[in-house]
């Protein structure tokens, strides 16, 4: 059973439980007209910080404390979302960086300073979901506070976004991730030396393969178990999207300084294949 240990706001309480564990409870309306004692039904909140030695429960205190309660919801809706329409985990850490963000960049906006985002077009492009929701929740803060914020700003939450979904490793970012992408796109148009029709599916397919091929490089996770009977067969009935793969590859390892295996280099191969016949 939780009680209420103290309302931080009408959205954010600090609750304690039977063994004296503390949690940040975030929730619509969760601390409005809410005393010391009061209990908490499961009902009432949907996002739990639990108060250890933890840097985001500490930061989402600090933030709370100057933050709006309309900040605050806002925010929980936007998280919300995110997780219903991409349909995977976030990071817990997605709440706190983004409120924070939302804060400033309100703050920001007050004082007539706008921000760009540099991958803005690599994030519209190649992560077109989470460019949707950042621009979701652009609508509702212009709503909401009487901003006008524009694209640029869903990319920036996007970015938070796209972070969340690859957890806590630093290595992981968006920044990092849109500018490879990018390269790697234009080495093989550059290559292939024929014009691309960019909105026919084998183009789409090969994008996102190079999207989730950067985010292996990015985490180490590369696939290496090719059979090389396979690998020669590839290279042999297609030797110019195998040509324009093995470039990729030197740019890749130029980046990591690590060789691209031989099976991504074939999986790259056939989706170059595709694209260029």
């Amino acid at each position: 059973m939780l009680r209420i240990k103290k309302v931080l706001n009408s959205s954010v309480v600090l609750d304690i439980d039977e063994h004296s564990q503390e949690f940040i409870l975030l929730g619509k309306g969760i601390g409005y007209g809410k005393k010391a004692g009061t209990v908490i039904g499961d009902s009432d909140f949907n996002q739990v910080f639990v108060t250890s030695p933890n840097p985001s429960v500490e930061q989402l205190l600090t933030t709370v404390a100057s933050t709006s309660p309309q900040l605050i919801e806002l925010t929980q809706t936007i998280v919300n979302r995110a997780t219903e329409q991409l349909q995977t985990k976030l990071s817990d850490s997605l709440y706190v960086a983004l409120l924070d963000h939302l804060k400033f960049a309100l703050e920001r906006d007050a004082k007539g300073i706008e921000i760009t985002n540099r991958v803005y077009w690599e994030i519209k492009t190649y992560y077109s979901h989470e460019f949707e929701i950042g621009n979701v929740a652009v609508r509702l803060v212009n709503q909401t506070f009487n901003t006008d914020f524009s694209e640029q700003e869903a990319a920036n939450i996007a970015s938070h976004i796209i972070n969340a979904e690859n957890g806590n490793d630093e290595r992981k970012d968006a920044l990092k991730a849109g500018q490879l992408i990018s390269r790697i796109i234009s080495i093989i148009k550059y290559q292939a030396g024929v014009t691309i029709n960019e909105h026919q599916m084998n183009y789409q397919r090969c994008v996102v393969h190079v999207k989730f091929l950067v985010e292996r490089a990015i985490a180490g996770e590369l696939f290496d178990d090719a059979d090389p009977a396979m690998v020669a067969l590839v290279a042999n009935q297609n030797p110019r999207a195998f040509t324009i793969a093995q470039k990729v590859a030197a740019y890749l390892n130029m980046k990591f300084k690590v060789p691209l295996p031989d099976e991504e280099i074939m999986l790259m191969a056939m989706q170059i294949q595709r694209v260029i016949t």
